[in-house]
């Protein structure tokens, strides 16, 4: 074979050979490289990295011209995300993508990405696998309650047909911070002061439960304040006792304050601020008790919100609304009815010439209400003398001797009247007489509570 016959047969093995590398398994696909990866600030993010921003924009710059068809499809993100909350953004000649994602807060995440990638079919050198854990939400408070009587007065701004009045109380948790979110309280406890106007009493006297209780990280403690004076000049304020019935104010808003307990209840009812608070406990000692009997039937709250689980307690009241004009006698515990006492169907302890906020609701309506929703008479047996109750008038005389008989009569008649159709129960407090420290503190008023709330 000559010389030339060689160097042509030498061209066309070798080309046999290109041409058996180019169609067979054997190919070098060529790589492409990611280089970085930085995270919103312009910082490296790192494997295993805390704290990333739930609003995180992934950088991801690579070596060579990447696909756009084959990112978006081989990108991964666990847990996966909605196509709203996901977006790709190609610069640098398409060697640079960012990758918009919406996140969780407070949650791990695994990206990865891997094959051909490249314009041009590069498969990307090694696979890339990212974990990392979002922020916690800042807005949800996990501050601890405040137990300071001094540190826990709080007001708000109560508006209504244009007009305001700032109304006062006291409270574990600031229940009105805007950016909130209470995530840890589950619970809430409203305390209503008797006629000594004492709303900072109360709150201690129940702040000093709560705490041998272990409540106060799960439950909001609020004491609302029913002035009977204005202190300053935008003040709500209820001319001596009036507050007890749910009457209007005497100040230039003019609000029942069974509608001041509503708006308080509808911001514990906001998920927005309170997204796991499911029981509310309204509670009262004295007039407080007197104002907690009628507005259990009263409030429009309850029927509002049906999640939430309502109660009421009535403590050593002397005053209690009856359906009818029945009443106990006390030497044969049964039921009668008494004549020659006009006033004693009047409200609070009858429906006749009830308040604004009530004559909404016709009386079968508003007793049905009454029957049916949780109501919990709680009785000190104490020894009590006959100054401690009024009986200025029939309609007083006729519920009872004493401060105890007139609970207990109450309840007796509860039971009479409706046999098992009613949901109202009673717990005796022993040996304490008309004081709201001994009633709030008392071991049946604890394991109340803590029935109540874990039922």
């Amino acid at each position: 074979m000559d010389f030339d016959r060689k160097i042509i047969l030498f061209y066309f093995l070798a080309l046999i050979s290109s041409c058996s590398k180019d169609s067979g398994s054997d190919v070098e696909v060529e790589s492409i490289n990611l280089i970085s990866v930085y995270d919103n600030s312009g910082a490296i993010i790192n494997d295993g990295d805390e704290n990333i921003s739930t609003n995180l924009v992934l950088r991801l710059i690579f070596s060579k011209v990447i696909s756009i068809n084959s990112i978006e499809n081989t990108f991964n993100i666990n847990p996966s995300v909605s196509e709203n909350n996901i977006s790709f953004d190609y610069k640098s000649s398409n060697t640079v993508v960012e990758i918009t994602l919406n996140l969780e807060y407070n949650t791990n995440y695994n990206i990865s990405l891997q094959g051909n990638i490249g314009n041009n079919g590069e498969q990307l050198s090694q696979p890339f696998n990212l974990n990392f854990k979002t922020q916690v939400d800042d807005t949800i408070y996990y501050r601890p309650p405040c137990t300071s009587i001094a540190d826990c007065k709080r007001s708000v701004m109560i508006s209504k047909e244009s007009v305001q009045g700032n109304f006062d109380f006291y409270s574990n948790y600031d229940i009105y911070e805007d950016k909130a979110k209470w995530e840890n309280l589950k619970k809430a406890v409203i305390v209503i002061h008797g006629g000594s106007f004492n709303a900072d009493d109360y709150f201690g006297h129940l702040t000093s439960t709560f705490l041998d209780l272990g409540l106060s990280n799960s439950t909001v403690l609020i004491s609302p304040h029913f002035k009977s004076e204005a202190e300053n000049s935008d003040d709500l304020y209820w001319r001596p006792y009036i507050y007890r019935d749910g009457k209007l104010s005497g100040s230039q808003l003019k609000i029942s304050s069974f509608e001041v307990l509503d708006i308080i209840i509808d911001r514990l009812s906001n998920k927005e601020f309170f997204p796991v608070l499911d029981e509310i406990i309204v509670t009262g000692t004295s007039s407080g008790g007197r104002m907690t009997h009628t507005y259990a039937a009263a409030n429009r709250s309850e029927s509002k919100y049906s999640s939430i689980n309502f109660e009421y307690i009535v403590s050593n009241s002397q005053y209690f609304y009856y359906p009818n004009s029945e009443r106990i006698n006390e030497q044969t515990n049964t039921l009668y009815s008494p004549s020659g006492c006009s006033g004693m169907n009047n409200w609070p302890f009858g429906y006749q010439n009830v308040p604004e906020y009530i004559n909404v609701l016709d009386k079968e309506s508003f007793d049905n209400i009454f029957i049916n929703r949780s109501v919990t008479y709680l009785n000190g047996n104490g020894n009590y003398e006959n100054g401690d109750i009024n009986t200025d008038n029939c309609e007083y005389v006729l519920l009872g001797s004493t401060r105890f008989k007139r609970g207990e009569n109450m309840f007796r008649y509860m039971n009479l009247k409706y046999n098992d159709n009613h949901n109202h129960k009673r717990v005796i407090v022993d040996g304490v007489s008309h004081n709201g420290r001994r009633m709030y503190q008392s071991s049946e008023f604890k394991s109340l509570l803590t029935q109540l709330f874990n039922d």
